[in-house]
């Protein structure tokens, strides 16, 4: 244990903050606290002349250690850390005891309120007593960036992380970029082409010889922290060598024997072999294994140029990157009922050339529709996005089958902002119902269905069409929340990485450092905004990322006393961030400083006491809760 001479206490008022309740003479009095050396009172510690009064007197008083009764150590502890370190001392012989928040503002008699605070500063000096320095290192960081997700937000943040000194990895679970963005036929609100909006964008992705992109691929562990990631990632065997491949799929799709039907009903048929879809990029065909018939190898023997590999296997790669930008998108939301009723996607798809059928309108019994009800779920949780997909989708119908009768339902009260578009809606024929509620189930009725809206001011009433289509509210996109355990995110109700870090000036970014979220990862973003939510994550990773750059290694890395470990191994299954492993040489656990967060978990884990957690041993924190204990 250190000499008492050796260990300075020393109070902040912190202005008008402290003192009222707590009566700092009575703390700070001659003989208050005997394992103290040096105890003083100043008013703003913080200040830049408060710094050099405690500087000074550290070095006058050959103060090794020091305990602070101040505020949270939140605000300030980085701030008299560097005191020490001015001083000739190691920072991390400081402890800051929360006077104000833990005593002060809590209110109470002055008595009491200075007999908890005696305790809280004997409870500081105890542990102070233990606390000794700690190694200190760097590491230089990883300039590059793994996006996740190919669609509008990860395209979009790929583009603008290729810079000179830098490579990004762009990974997509399927095996075409572009996202439900590429799959749209127009984009709202301008009706503008979506191919002709998207593929300008993916083809500088693909040609691009900053950006590696790896389709078909997922995350499937994460070690390291921000500036220095180490990445596994596990890749799906296309079947097809991209390389080779010219995309005719028709060639091989025709020798193929199986054809599998889209569940969700939002795509054609397709081959075991086929490609994505029509247009996509990479352009080359991809072969649906778990679909083939045992020893079936007819597309091989079909493809004039040798690109089908039907014995490739899954394949696993390790990147390291300074920074992760999600963009794995959304999932839209699915209706069920009698054949007629459609989610806004399976119409978005309808209305598709390429579309599961060819860009016609089909209704109940496989009708063109003479009447169409477009809706907002009553559970409708899309906000603006949710309406103005609905009246897009009205526009288009409109366009398609003019002698038509059209409606909107429901919603549009809740966005005066869509007014304009509205009114224009109504102008060609259009009819809205803006207070109406889709209210319970739609049914089938007489060869079409029938729909109960509920309206604002009570009652319903009822109204048939054949063709409904609801837009029910999205969800987060499949694989998402395995990936948010991988980076310690919380996922919302819904599955979406709601954003939003330790300032609202950091806009995607999340409570993981060097993890940010883009576009409807987040939550329903409409394909600009998620455009632009992909630029900005790829600015803050840029202002934060800057190559040949050197990083403090965590000084509150765990350690391991290798007499006392038995190689069980329960840490290294305990470590969130893969940085515990065993020692082939020994067979004892050792911490890869590297990836280590300093969290304790494998302190807590530890059934020997071997792993501890430097600057929170058990030793220091017994010390601190006995003095509590005693005080009381």
């Amino acid at each position: 244990m250190a000499s008492p001479s050796r260990t300075g206490l020393y109070f902040c008022r912190c202005g008008p903050n402290l003192g009222r309740a707590v009566r700092l003479p009575d703390l700070s009095a001659p003989g208050a606290f005997p394992a103290a050396a040096d105890v003083a009172v100043h008013d703003v510690l913080c200040s830049p002349e408060g710094q050099a009064w405690l500087a000074e007197r550290i070095r006058a008083g050959g103060i090794e250690r020091v305990v602070l009764g101040a505020c949270s150590p939140r605000e300030h502890e980085h701030t008299f850390r560097g005191v020490l370190a001015g001083a000739g001392r190691s920072p991390w012989q400081l402890h800051m005891v929360n006077l104000r928040e833990q005593a002060e503002w809590l209110g109470g008699a002055p008595a009491d309120v200075t007999a908890r605070a005696r305790r809280l500063v004997a409870a500081g000096l105890a542990r102070v007593a233990l606390q000794r320095p700690l190694p200190e290192g760097d590491v230089e960081v990883s300039a590059d960036a793994l996006v996740v997700g190919g669609g509008a937000a990860g395209i979009s943040a790929a583009l603008a992380l290729a810079q000179k000194d830098r490579k990004v990895v762009l990974v997509e679970r399927a095996h075409a970029l572009g996202g439900l963005a590429n799959r749209l036929d127009e984009v709202f609100p301008e009706l503008a082409c979506a191919s002709c909006f998207m593929e300008p964008a993916l083809d500088r992705v693909l040609h691009s010889d900053r950006i590696e992109v790896l389709t078909g691929a997922e995350v499937r562990r994460v070690r390291g922290s921000a500036g220095r990631f180490t990445v596994e990632l596990v890749v799906a065997p296309r079947h097809v060598d991209p390389a080779a491949c010219l995309g005719c799929a028709e060639v091989c799709g025709a020798a193929c024997p199986v054809e599998v039907a889209d569940p969700s009903g939002g795509e054609p048929a397709r081959k075991a072999i086929h490609l994505p879809y029509a247009g996509c990029l990479p352009h080359a065909a991809v072969v649906d294994r778990a679909a083939c018939p045992p020893g079936c190898a007819a597309c091989a023997g079909a493809c004039p140029f040798g690109a089908v590999r039907l014995d490739d296997a899954p394949r696993s790669r390790e990147v390291e990157v300074g920074a992760i930008v999600i963009a794995t998108g959304l999932e839209p939301g699915a209706v069920e009922g009698p054949e007629g009723l459609v989610s806004s996607w399976q119409l978005e798809r309808m209305l598709h050339p390429d579309g599961p059928t060819g860009g016609a309108l089909r209704g109940a019994g496989g009708r063109t529709p003479e009447a169409v009800l477009l809706a907002t779920s009553a559970a409708e949780a899309d906000g603006e996005l949710a309406l103005r997909e609905v009246l897009k989708l009205a526009q288009r119908v409109r366009a398609r089958l003019p002698s038509a009768r059209v409606a909107v339902a429901g919603g549009l009260d809740r966005a005066p902002q869509l007014v304009g578009l509205a009114a224009a809606l109504r102008r060609e024929g259009v009819e809205l119902l803006p207070g109406a509620l889709v209210e319970g189930g739609v049914a089938a009725a007489d060869g079409a269905l029938e729909v109960r809206l509920a309206e604002p001011g009570g009652g319903a009433t009822r109204r048939r069409a054949d063709l409904v289509a609801i837009h029910a509210p999205s969800r987060g996109a499949g694989g998402a929340a395995s990936l948010a355990a991988l980076l310690r995110l919380a996922p919302d109700r819904r599955g979406f990485l709601a954003d939003g870090g330790a300032s609202p000036f950091e806009p995607t970014a999340t409570r993981t450092a060097g993890v940010y979220v883009a576009g409807a990862a987040a939550g329903p973003r409409s394909i600009r905004d998620a455009i632009r939510d992909g630029a900005a994550a790829a600015g803050q990773v840029l202002a934060t990322l800057r190559p040949g750059e050197r990083r403090a290694l965590e000084p509150l890395a765990a350690e391991v006393d290798a007499a006392l470990c038995g190689g069980c191994g329960m840490c290294v299954a305990a470590c969130p961030f893969g940085a515990m492993v065993i020692d082939g040489a020994d067979g004892k656990a050792t911490v890869l400083a590297v990836d280590c967060r300093g969290c304790g978990t494998c302190a807590a884990a530890c059934p020997t006491g071997a792993a501890s957690a430097r600057h929170f041993t058990r030793a220091q924190i017994a010390a601190e809760i006995s003095a509590l204990l005693a005080g009381r």
